[in-house]
């Protein structure tokens, strides 16, 4: 058993074919059929979407491989002009230094805020809690506006002063 290589008519690709597929459907790679027909010159074979195949047929075969020969010698010369350059050249930019500036410019403004600045006076406190027991400015209620100030309630929840 011999094996032949038939382009599809659909797409150009190459299809790797048994000899006695010869006149049989066959799928491309994409799962389209198409039929593998003998050339009228019978030398060699073509890939028609038809089963009897003809003249139209294989002209529009012959057409498409000399496109796809001349695709890839166009390709292979673009290829051979082009040669990229591995060799590590510079790749910072005046956009990126820029970012970079202007990151480490907020960084020392933060910096700056919270230790000299208008905020680096404020006493951080962490909030009651459990392993944190209140301070005691913090149980400190004179400083509390008046409408704020807790209230001497009793368990009826009636205010304490008023009898």
């Amino acid at each position: 058993m011999s094996w032949l290589e038939v382009h599809s008519p659909h797409d150009g690709r190459p299809v790797r074919v048994r000899d006695k597929d010869i006149g049989r459907s066959v799928r491309d790679g994409d799962g389209r059929i198409f039929f593998v027909i003998e050339r009228s010159d019978g030398e060699g074979y073509y890939g028609s979407v038809t089963r009897q195949g003809g003249p139209e047929h294989e002209a529009k075969y012959d057409e498409m491989l000399a496109k796809e020969e001349h695709a890839k010698n166009v390709a292979a010369d673009i290829h051979a002009q082009q040669v990229h350059d591995a060799t590590g050249g510079k790749r910072s930019s005046a956009r990126g230094k820029l970012v970079i500036l202007l990151l480490a410019a907020i960084v020392l403004f933060l910096v700056w805020l919270f230790t000299i600045g208008p905020l680096g006076n404020l006493e951080w406190q962490a909030p009651p809690g459990p392993n944190n027991p209140p301070t005691k400015d913090a149980a400190n209620t004179d400083t509390l506006p008046k409408d704020t100030a807790p209230k001497d309630t009793d368990s009826s929840g009636k205010d304490g002063d008023a009898k």
